[in-house]
């Protein structure tokens, strides 16, 4: 007896156990059948994938962070080196104006300063052509630039840091020109160009490109005719730039009354200097001048209060309305 039930349980065992193999052994062909498939269509690649931290040398991968971090900081220095769009490069040396149509727009200007140092130092040159004609007098008329000469379409550079104050056409004059307001106090004026690559108001870096070189308005030819000014008035650019060489002179440049001598326009600079006495002047000519450079937030009523003048009074020191906006960024005479 106990030996039949033995048997019949190993029957039973015996049936389970294929039982079991019967389900497994589809499960297992269809997995080698789909690997073999995915095999057939993707063949082995072998590869291996380098990570930093896999390098035996650690300094490497720490002069890797200081190198990104180094460019960082240099892409934050060449950030300094622009100016905020909302604000005016010499301000406060040009008493506020800013205006977007012609050369010299300052002829209500307060006294020119005495004497005032211009920093030279970022100076790129314009073109590398060479003069084809200097600044002086020409056919019982002045020449107020220096003369280069460029084919058309030669790139056109900014001479210094600065913001585009006039984008302009004048049939009979300029051509298609520009003229930047740069931070050191000077002006400069980009003549008989075919295009621009610049717009009014932009802020450019020495040796950006602002504009082709062309043949537009009074010109017998294709050149650049380049102008420095200081507060409208026009300066020799080569008591400035050294054109054989295409640098500056000197690292600084001081304006003065016989800067403009040569250029017929000493008496005009004289009359500047005189025709404000009553008013006190530019600040940067006597200390009796004091500016405010508008900040985000301010009206003239807190501006006026704040210096212990009338909004009355500062509206018309600064030639302007009660109704006027003021621009963060600009400055505002307070006394």
């Amino acid at each position: 007896m106990m030996k039949n039930q033995k048997v019949r349980f190993e029957l039973k065992k015996i049936k389970a156990i294929s039982l079991a193999a019967m389900l497994i052994a589809p499960l297992f062909a269809f997995s080698q059948t789909k690997d073999t498939k995915e095999n057939e269509k993707r063949p082995e690649v072998s590869y291996k994938q380098r990570h930093s931290r896999a390098i035996q040398n650690k300094d490497l991968y720490a002069d890797g962070i200081k190198i990104k971090k180094d460019l960082s900081l240099i892409d934050k220095a060449q950030e300094g080196r622009i100016l905020d769009e909302s604000e005016v490069p010499a301000d406060e040396l040009y008493g506020s104006i800013w205006n977007n149509r012609y050369v010299n727009t300052y002829g209500s200007i307060e006294n020119a300063p005495d004497n005032y140092s211009i920093d030279l130092k970022n100076f790129s040159m314009p073109t590398m052509g060479y003069v084809t004609s200097n600044y002086g007098p020409r056919r019982r008329r002045m020449h107020y630039g220096v003369d280069l000469k460029v084919h058309v379409g030669d790139t056109i550079y900014a001479a210094f840091d600065g913001k585009i104050r006039v984008c302009q056409y004048e049939r009979r004059g300029y051509g298609y020109y520009v003229v930047i307001r740069h931070h050191n106090g000077l002006e400069t004026v980009y003549g008989h160009l075919s295009g621009f690559l610049v717009s009014e108001d932009d802020v450019v870096k020495s040796g950006q490109p602002i504009g082709l070189g062309g043949n537009t308005g009074r010109s017998t030819g294709p050149h650049l005719h380049f102008e420095t000014r200081f507060l409208g008035k026009p300066i020799n650019p080569s008591q400035i730039i050294d054109f054989d060489n295409k640098i500056c002179h000197k690292d600084t440049y001081v304006v003065s009354p016989g800067s403009f001598s040569k250029s017929g326009s000493r008496n005009a600079y004289n009359l500047a200097r005189n025709s404000s006495k009553k008013s006190g002047g530019n600040k940067y000519a006597t200390k009796s001048s004091k500016y405010y450079k508008i900040k985000k937030g301010d009206t003239l009523a807190t501006i006026a209060r704040r210096h212990g003048v009338s909004v009355k009074k500062l509206c018309s020191m600064n030639n302007m309305n009660q109704k006027s906006t003021l621009r963060p960024g600009k400055s505002l005479k307070v006394s």
